[in-house]
């Protein structure tokens, strides 16, 4: 029996090989695939369809509700400590901002807005900036510490 298969391999050409493996890997291909969907089926939930897609309140009161809370390692907790502005200051300052717009068509029942360019935020949005001093050394003076600088360098060798 064993010499027979053995007969049989031998004589198949080289096309018939690559059509044997060629079938084989379609076959476990498929089968992947079919594993792989049936495995998402349970993993898929049934999603709530938002009747009205600009009625953004309905949009984020549902994100709201499905929020998991978040869990951080302690690299991410310690991350969040040491950042400029933290996730929680990014969630509070959502939608506190206006746009102003200096014109607004409608055609065709859809409407369009022209931005204001200069001034992209309302004025009720926007918050006072804290004004920082900058002194300058005078010319004369950098000149002054250049060359003492030059002379400490070439002291140093």
């Amino acid at each position: 029996m064993f010499n027979d298969i053995v007969l049989f391999l031998r004589n198949l050409s080289f096309i018939d090989y690559i059509f044997f493996f060629t079938v084989v890997f379609l076959i476990i291909l498929v089968v992947s695939l079919i594993y792989f969907i049936r495995i998402n089926e349970d993993i898929i939930e049934k999603e709530e369809e938002v009747t009205d897609p600009d009625n953004l309140q309905s949009i984020a009161s549902a994100i709201k509700n499905d929020a998991k809370p978040i869990t951080f390692t302690s690299y991410e907790k310690e991350q969040e400590d040491k950042a400029i502005i933290s996730y929680d200051e990014l969630v509070s300052n959502t939608g506190n901002y206006t746009f102003n717009y200096t014109s607004e068509d409608d055609k065709d029942g859809v409407s369009i807005k022209k931005f204001d360019l200069d001034n992209l935020i309302s004025e009720s949005a926007k918050k006072e900036e804290p004004k920082i001093e900058v002194h300058l050394f005078s010319l004369k003076r950098e000149e002054e510490f250049l060359k003492a600088l030059k002379e400490l360098q070439k002291s140093l060798n």
